[in-house]
C-alpha cells in the first residue's frame, strides 16, 4: 500500500469514495456495537451470575445504543449510499459542495475517538437518553458523560453538514430540468431526511450545551434547585430524538419503494406518487408527536390525547406504503426463489411488527403500563435492529454488482436471510413478553423464572452476530471468485431512474474497496 494511494483516500473530493469511507467506519463501530450487545445479552444470561458490575453495565448499554444510532445506521445509510447513489441518480459527476462532504465524513473520526474515550473512562452509564439529574455534575462527575457530549455534538455538526450538501444538490437538480415525477423514490427519501436532521439535530445540540454548562459551569437550566425544569431536556431531547426514527428509517422506505417501483410489471409506476407523499405525511406528522414518549411525566389530558392521535395517524400513510409494496412484488418479474424477493419480504415483516407495536404503545394507558418495560426495547429494536439493519442488507444486495461490478452468491444470500431471521426473531419476540409481564429495561437483575426465556434471546443475538460475519464474507465472496456481473436480478427494469453508467467505470473502485475491508 503506497503512501501516494493513502493521502489520495485521505484527501479525496470523489463521492464514491467518500461513501466507502462513510460506510467502512460505520462498518467498523457496528461490530464495535454489537460486541457491546452481545456482552448486554451475557449479563443476561443468568439472572444471578453478573460478569460485569453495574456500573459497567449501564456504560456498555448507553455506549450500544449511541454507536448504534448514531455511528452505524446513520453513517451507512446517509453517509454511504447517500453519498454514493445520489449524483448516479440524478445524473450528476458529484455533490455539489465536496468539500463539505470530505469533512462530514472525517469529522465521524474524532466524534468516534471521543466516543471510545468515554466508553474506556467507565464513567458514562447515563443511558443514550442523557436524562438530567442522572446525567448532571451530581450523579455523574467523571468525564466520560462529557467526551460523549463532545462525541455527540461532533457526530451532529457531520450529519447537519451532510444534510446541507444533499439539499442543495438535490435542489439544484431538480430546479435545472428534472422532471419531478422521474425522480427515484430514493432522491425523495434523502431529501426528507435530510430536511428532518436540518430541523432537528440544533435542538439536541441546545439541549447537550444547556446540559455542559450545568455540569461544568454551574448554571440551572435542568436543576430544579436552580429554577430549571429536568422535563425540557426531555422535550429537547424527543424533538431530536423521535425525528431521529424516521431519519434512520426514511432511506430504508425509498430503497424499498424504488427495488418494488423497478421490478414491477406494470407498464406505468404503480403508487409512485402515494408513496412520495405518504413519506412526506410521515415527515410532517413526525415531527409533532415528540411527546409521546413522555406520557407518564404528568401532561394535561389535552395534550396527552393529541399526541396519541397522532401518532396513531402515522400508521396511515405507512400502510399505504406497505400495501403498494406488497401490490407491486405480487406483480413484479422477479422469482418467488431470488434472494431480493426474500429480503424484501423479511423488511415489510419485521417493519410491520415493529409498526403494530408502535401503534400499541402510541395509547397513552398502554404506554404508562409498559413504558420503561423491555416490551419498547422489542418495538424500537424491530424498527431499528431489523428495520434499518434489513434495508442496509438490500441496499447492498441490490447494488453492489453498480458498486463493484461482481455479483453475490445467490444461495449464500438465501442461507443468510434465513439465519438473520431466525436470530432476528430469537432475540427479541420473546423481549414483549418480558414487558407484559413488567420487566423494566436496563436493569440485568430479575426473576428467576425467566431465565430460561432470557437465554433464548442470548442464543439469538449469538445467532444474530454470525449473520453479520455471513454478511461480510458474502461481500467479500464475491470480490473473491470474480463473478462478473451480466444481469441483475432477472430484470431490465432494475436501473430505472439510475445513471446508465458501464459497469466498468465503478468496478474500477473494486481493488481499493477490497483494501478497505481488509482493513477492517
Amino acid at each position: 500500500m503506497s503512501l501516494r494511494w493513502l493521502f489520495s483516500w485521505i484527501f479525496t473530493l470523489d463521492h464514491k469514495r467518500i461513501g466507502s469511507i462513510y460506510t467502512i467506519l460505520g462498518i467498523w463501530f457496528g461490530f464495535i456495537g454489537l460486541g457491546l450487545s452481545l456482552l448486554i445479552r451475557a449479563q443476561m444470561l443468568d439472572p444471578y451470575s453478573n460478569i460485569m458490575s453495574l456500573d459497567v453495565y449501564n456504560n456498555v448499554i448507553t455506549s450500544h445504543g449511541i454507536i448504534m444510532i448514531f455511528f452505524f445506521l446513520m453513517p451507512v445509510m446517509i453517509g454511504g449510499f447517500g453519498n454514493y447513489l445520489l449524483p448516479l441518480l440524478l445524473s450528476l459527476p458529484d455533490l455539489n459542495l465536496p468539500r463539505l462532504n470530505a469533512l462530514s465524513a472525517w469529522l465521524l473520526v474524532p466524534s468516534g475517538i471521543c466516543l471510545l474515550t468515554s466508553l474506556a473512562i467507565g464513567t458514562s452509564g447515563i443511558g443514550w437518553t442523557f436524562y438530567p439529574p442522572l446525567s448532571g455534575a451530581t450523579f455523574s462527575s467523571g468525564h466520560g458523560t462529557d467526551f460523549l457530549m463532545f462525541s455527540l455534538h461532533l457526530a451532529g455538526i457531520s450529519s447537519i453538514l451532510s444534510s446541507i450538501n444533499f439539499i442543495c444538490t438535490i435542489q439544484s437538480a431538480i430546479y435545472y430540468g428534472s422532471n419531478h415525477e422521474s425522480i427515484s423514490v430514493v432522491i425523495w427519501a434523502y431529501l426528507f431526511t435530510s430536511i428532518l436532521l436540518l430541523l432537528s439535530l440544533p435542538v439536541l445540540a441546545a439541549g447537550i450545551t444547556m446540559l455542559l454548562f450545568d455540569r461544568n459551569f454551574s448554571s440551572a437550566f435542568f436543576d430544579p434547585m436552580g429554577g430549571g425544569d429536568p422535563v425540557l431536556f426531555q422535550h429537547m431531547f424527543w424533538f431530536f430524538g423521535h425525528p431521529e426514527v424516521y431519519v434512520l428509517i426514511l432511506p430504508g422506505f425509498g430503497i424499498i419503494s424504488h427495488i418494488c417501483l423497478s421490478i414491477s410489471n406494470n407498464s406505468e409506476p404503480f403508487g409512485y406518487l402515494g408513496l412520495v407523499f405518504a413519506m412526506f405525511a410521515i415527515v410532517c406528522l413526525g415531527c409533532v408527536v415528540w411527546a409521546h414518549h413522555m406520557f407518564t411525566v404528568g401532561m394535561d389530558v389535552k395534550s396527552t390525547v393529541f399526541f396519541s392521535s397522532v401518532t396513531m395517524i402515522i400508521g396511515v400513510p405507512t400502510g399505504i406504503k406497505v400495501f403498494s409494496w406488497l401490490y407491486m412484488l405480487f406483480s413484479s418479474n422477479i422469482r418467488s426463489g431470488d434472494p431480493i424477493m426474500w429480503w424484501v419480504v423479511s423488511f415489510i415483516i419485521l417493519f410491520t411488527m415493529g409498526g403494530v407495536t408502535g401503534i400499541v404503545l402510541s395509547a397513552s394507558i398502554m404506554d404508562s403500563l409498559l413504558h420503561d418495560t423491555w416490551f419498547v426495547i422489542a418495538h424500537f429494536h424491530y424498527v431499528f435492529s431489523l428495520g434499518s439493519y434489513t434495508s442496509v442488507v438490500i441496499a447492498f444486495v441490490w447494488w453492489w454488482p453498480i458498486i463493484s461490478g461482481y455479483t453475490l452468491n445467490k444461495i449464500l444470500l438465501k442461507v443468510h436471510c434465513i439465519v438473520s431471521g431466525i436470530g432476528f426473531n430469537m432475540c427479541f419476540f420473546p423481549m414483549h413478553y418480558f414487558g407484559l409481564c413488567g420487566l423494566p429495561r436496563r436493569v440485568c437483575v430479575y426473576d428467576s423464572s425467566f431465565s430460561f426465556i432470557s437465554q433464548i434471546c442470548t442464543v439469538g443475538s449469538l445467532i444474530s452476530a454470525l449473520s453479520a460475519f455471513l454478511f461480510l464474507f458474502i461481500l467479500w465472496e464475491s470480490m473473491y471468485t470474480k463473478n462478473i456481473c451480466l444481469g441483475h436480478w432477472g430484470s431490465n427494469s432494475v436501473h430505472t431512474n439510475l445513471m446508465h453508467s458501464p459497469i466498468s467505470y465503478h468496478a474500477t473502485y473494486t481493488s481499493k474497496i477490497t483494501w478497505w475491508i481488509l482493513l477492517v
